[in-house]
């Protein structure tokens, strides 16, 4: 089986566990999980997010920051289809007693900072991505490259002035081990996003800021995932002191024809 085939048959799966666990909760928010499947698929399974599961205490993992941490139903389908969590403690999605809430917490060994707050994900990405630094320096060790610390951004939250905050440290201190990826899915729970699919705008205005910005066209092609991926990890070295942020255009609700692309969808 070819590694395209098997990401995508992946991708399936992830796509199955998030739409019958927020079925049977009855509530969650499957369409803006939906719209991130791929990208998340291709980072976790890919070889990009180097994270040893049987010990997600080292120090010297990647880390993953879901800052759109309502797309909790995402991340939960993904430690599903690795092993981590069974079918049937995926089906107990915010339930009573269930470590699965609506938004992730550090109740589960793979999350590091309870997310949900739209806004404040990539600030705690650039502190982690700072933090990994201080230990390398203090354990005087000597790596090929730094743990990287990846950010799952919505579109909706780019209108937090925290987020451009974060953005102007992460470049003041060059940090090159922090690499963001916005899912530009147009749509937020209300109506459209300021600046829906215009990606032009949006990479103008983080370029201004001092990152290096890459785009993926379609959100949902694993081939130019898997690129564009490639490219942000050649750049996450000392060739480039610029963090990075991938701006990704996706469907929200993708993979099921009557949510895709449909306002008033959680």
């Amino acid at each position: 089986m070819s590694d395209v085939l098997m990401l995508k048959n992946l991708a399936k799966r992830i796509r199955r566990g998030i739409i019958v666990s927020t079925t049977a909760a009855g509530s969650g928010h499957p369409t803006s999980s939906l719209s991130a499947t791929e990208l998340t698929t291709v980072l976790f399974f890919g070889g990009f997010l180097k994270q040893n599961i049987t010990n997600f205490q080292n120090q010297f993992n990647d880390k993953f920051v879901l800052s759109k941490g309502h797309a909790a139903p995402l991340l939960y389908s993904i430690y599903e289809a690795a092993g981590v969590l069974s079918q049937s403690e995926l089906m107990t999605l915010r339930k009573f007693n269930s470590h699965l809430q609506g938004h992730p917490t550090p109740e589960l060994p793979f999350v590091d900072v309870t997310t949900g707050s739209l806004g404040q994900g990539l600030s705690v990405g650039l502190g982690m991505a700072l933090g990994i630094r201080l230990k390398i320096k203090e354990l005087q060790v000597q790596l090929k490259q730094e743990p990287t610390v990846w950010v799952l951004l919505g579109d909706s939250e780019m209108a937090e002035g925290q987020v451009w905050e974060a953005m102007e440290i992460a470049s003041y201190y060059n940090v090159n081990n922090l690499i963001g990826i916005v899912d530009i899915n147009r749509l937020g729970q209300s109506g459209e996003t300021d600046l829906g699919w215009d990606i032009e705008t949006y990479k103008k205005r983080i370029e201004t800021f001092g990152w290096n910005v890459l785009e993926i066209k379609n959100g949902h092609n694993i081939e130019e995932i898997k690129k564009v991926f490639i490219k942000a990890n050649t750049l996450n070295t000392v060739h480039s002191q610029k963090p990075t942020m991938i701006l990704a255009r996706t469907i929200k609700g993708k993979g099921v024809p009557f949510l895709e692309d449909k306002p008033g969808w959680q």
